[in-house]
């Protein structure tokens, strides 16, 4: 890659108009503002331990202490939040020193004006130098770097996410011209490192069609000079013509996630207002001759009637399989109350609809069928929960080529006993990084068990061994942890409390439950637990999934259940999960979770865990 100048990442600044409001307490406000905005982003410590500090006093009188919290700002962002650029409403979720740096400097300047060479000069803005300093810890995925490109769509799907977002999260076009975005990539791509896993500040994720941004070629192949890691695109598929699909044969390996939807061309293009829908539907078969492995992704929208909807989805399927998909995922559909404040489908008559046709369809296919979230079809059909179950095997792999079949539930690997799918998954996981040979599995079948041996260098298209992390077995999602449960256990036991309240979601609380009953660590009477579903009211609609938790659901899930209950808690615990859109502790609206605490004076702490939904 030549040497260039770096990309200038600057950000305009709104000084604070204080002319018509003068106040003698001006300065010791700003600094009030300052020190609140910090402790959004530090926790203060006394030795090792925590420090949940709600106020302040001056040294100047030390009688008087100033409250932080007394009054927290319901609404997502500030009217001059609501204002700023796109780039700043990025910061605010994966680089909050950038908005924090943007509102000392907007405060400082209220009380300050900056001068050169006797004269004033008139600042309108701030921008970051030495970029290197700007790195930050990451997967090393070099999606970390192309998803920047996702500025553009060439569809407008009828079912799409930013239709339902509200207006302070929703897609904005970016004021920048595609030249200026591929100079912002270069350096990014400068300032990748794979090897040490940092990047640039991270992006909101992939709002729109990579693969439609006029340089995207320029920019994979620029990343490919840096990483042999696998490139995974999520594309609609529009852009796939034989130009393209060669293009992405060159820059292997190279795995697409295709937005399919339909394989009838005027159903395509009703749901996805694409006008050329040959152009994805043909795709398939180009991939295919080149062995660019793909996943087809379904979106099972009950447009015009269920029942049209249902017999699609079956054609789409077997067009999926006859074109040798890697696999198939039928994401369920859902939307906001910012998408329709009115019942568009029942949900639950529609995804029990779509689970049943893909469990029936999924016992005649050799490609792999999967429903998201996996957790909604064990809830419904599995007795004993978090199973190590094998509900597909990618065609021509290892698991495949060996003999492992749908049904079969892992007991054992390689001589280590096998109890649930997080450990079956972790272990193959383990197994296929350290390049091992041969694996030794014993699976119950037919009420019996057998035994298998798989050679891991026996394999074909469209098995794929850089993303194919459990040699080809497909399970019913990530499943739950139980290791989670010893981390719950130190946390209650840290706070000594005695009455816990555990927020899960509708879709984790079966599975949960099963798991706690199981636990050594719970039932002996040290502790009540007691867990409780929040409901999704700030995204509204028929959304239910606890992934899509704020800040603001959980504040209104603890007032309900302590109007309900008229009980005194000791400690309330939240999964990590809603707040894992970065590394700073922050929900979908940029809300910090220390909020929940500073609302409703109850302990409150994050129990770490990954996010379930996969």
């Amino acid at each position: 890659m030549s040497e260039t100048h770096d990309y200038i990442f600057s950000y305009s600044l709104e000084p604070k108009d204080v002319a018509e409001h003068p106040t003698p307490d001006l300065p010791d406000e700003v600094i009030k503002v300052l020190f609140k905005s910090l402790l959004d982003l530090v926790i203060p410590c006394a030795g090792d331990k925590e420090i949940k500090v709600d106020g302040f006093k001056f040294l100047k009188n030390n009688q008087v202490i100033h409250k932080l919290f007394t009054s927290i700002e319901k609404k997502v962002l500030s009217p001059e939040e609501e204002n700023d650029g796109q780039e700043i409403k990025a910061a605010l979720f994966y680089e909050p020193r950038i908005a924090l740096i943007k509102k000392w400097l907007e405060n400082i300047l209220a009380l300050v004006e900056l001068e050169k060479d006797g004269e004033v000069v008139a600042v309108d803005g701030f921008r970051l130098k030495q970029l290197e300093h700007w790195t930050v810890p990451s997967e090393g995925d070099p999606a970390e770097v192309f998803e920047h490109a996702a500025t553009r769509c060439n569809c407008n799907c009828v079912f799409c996410y930013n239709k339902g977002n509200p207006p302070q999260l929703a897609l904005k076009s970016l004021p920048l011209s595609a030249k200026e975005e591929l100079a912002a990539l270069k350096t990014r791509i400068k300032y990748f490192n794979p090897l040490a896993k940092r990047s640039l500040f991270l992006n909101l994720g992939s709002c729109g069609e990579v693969l439609c941004h006029p340089y995207i070629l320029e920019v994979l192949n620029l990343l490919r000079s840096k990483t042999n890691q696998v490139f995974r695109l999520n594309t609609n598929g529009s852009t796939l013509t034989s130009t393209t699909v060669s293009a992405l044969a060159q820059l292997k390996p190279v795995f697409l996630d295709i937005s399919l939807n339909s394989a009838s061309p005027l159903r395509r293009a009703k749901l996805m207002q694409d006008k050329y829908p040959q152009v994805a539907l043909e795709s398939l078969p180009l991939l295919k001759a080149v062995e660019v492995p793909y996943a087809i992704v379904i979106v099972p929208w009950p447009l015009d009637s269920e029942e049209e909807m249902l017999a699609d989805l079956e054609k789409t399927i077997l067009y999926a399989e006859q074109h040798a998909a890697h696999h198939i995922q039928v994401s369920l559909p859902g939307y906001t109350k910012y998408f329709s404040e009115q019942e568009i489908f029942n949900r639950e008559k529609i995804w029990a609809g779509v689970v049943k046709q893909v469990r029936e369809l999924r016992t005649g296919l050799s490609c792999p069928l999967v429903i998201m979230p996996g957790m909604y079809e064990e809830n419904l059909y599995a007795v004993i929960k978090n199973q190590p179950e094998v509900i597909g095997v990618v065609q021509n792999s290892p698991a495949a080529l060996g003999g492992l079949k749908k049904g079969d539930v892992i007991r054992n690997i390689n001589n280590i006993s096998i109890h649930n799918r997080p450990q079956a998954r972790e272990l193959l996981s383990f197994i296929h990084q350290n390049e091992i040979k041969t694996v030794h599995f014993t699976v119950e079948r037919d009420k019996g068990t057998t035994e298998i041996k798989l050679d891991l260098s026996r394999y074909a298209y469209p098995y794929y061994e850089y993303t194919d992390a459990h040699l080809g077995i497909i399970f019913l999602g990530t499943g739950f942890r139980t290791g989670y449960l010893e981390k719950l256990k130190e946390i209650i036991k840290l706070h000594q409390a005695k009455e816990v309240l555990l927020f899960t979601s509708s879709l984790v609380k079966p599975t949960l439950e099963q798991c706690l009953k199981e636990s050594p660590f719970f039932g002996n009477g040290e502790f009540n637990l007691t867990l409780e579903v929040p409901a999704n009211k700030f995204f509204g609609g028929n959304i239910f999934m606890g992934d899509l938790l704020v800040a603001e659901d959980f504040i209104y899930g603890i007032r309900r259940y302590l109007n309900k209950k008229d009980s005194k808690l000791d400690l309330i615990v939240i999964p990590s999960s809603p707040f894992n859109l970065n590394q700073w502790g922050r929900d979908l609206t940029g809300r910090v979770y220390l909020d929940i605490e500073r609302e409703t004076g109850i302990p409150v702490e994050i129990l770490p865990c990954t996010t379930i939904y996969d």
